[in-house]
């Protein structure tokens, strides 16, 4: 998606960047967990001098007992730009999931699945790229062309793409439905804004973001 020219930063090629969005959105697999998860993993980027640190806490479900803490760091290449959050965090998220060795029946992303302009946001980039359960938990929402909101759910053409919970926007990321995501998210709320994978990630992340300045 870029290229470093030498002496130079890199450069991000915003157009093939959205191609690359549209074709992985082509690859995504709503299917039902078939059954209830027995480890859940929430993972989340934070940032400091140029640099992403990422942390993936595995819990167990439903009792959401910590079973494994993960950390890791890489440089960011990519600015911040709405839409295309995936291409600035996939080199930490990538570290962290090789570490991670709990084996998690889904992953909880701090961003959305496929309720995005293209259909792939941080959460279904993750989950088709490493072929895994995902579902897309996100504090704001989206401009989507044709959205509206009825009643709880976030329809586009007919199909909705994302639930409104609480006060975050619940969508697939990839290899689950939409009431699997529901039914999980419910399942992780501990009284904070976040299910409490996500806010365990969110709280690591950014510990150690500190630690590293």
């Amino acid at each position: 998606m870029g290229q470093l020219p030498r002496g130079g930063p890199m450069i991000f090629d915003v157009g093939r960047a959205m191609e690359a969005q549209r074709r992985l959105a082509e690859m995504v697999v709503e299917e039902s967990l078939g059954g209830e998860p027995r480890r859940v993993c929430g993972v989340d980027v934070a940032y400091s001098r140029g640099r992403g640190f990422g942390a993936a806490v595995v819990l167990s479900y439903p009792d959401l007992e910590v079973l494994e803490v993960e950390t890791a760091e890489a440089d960011v290449g990519v600015p911040y730009m709405p839409t295309l959050l995936a291409f600035r965090e996939m080199p930490v998220l990538f570290r962290l999931l090789r570490k991670v060795k709990a084996k998690p029946d889904v992953y909880m992303v701090d961003g959305h699945g496929v309720y995005h302009p293209r259909r792939c946001g941080l959460a279904t980039h993750f989950g088709v790229v490493f072929n895994v359960p995902t579902i897309g938990v996100a504090k704001g929402r989206l401009s989507v062309k044709g959205s509206e909101i009825i009643g709880d759910a976030i329809v586009v053409g007919g199909k909705a793409l994302g639930r409104i919970f609480g006060r975050v926007y619940v969508s697939v990321g990839n290899r689950v439905t939409l009431e699997d995501c529901v039914r999980i998210v419910s399942g992780c709320m501990r009284g904070h804004r976040v299910p409490e994978p996500l806010f365990l990630a969110h709280k690591i992340s950014k510990e150690v973001a500190m630690l590293g300045e």
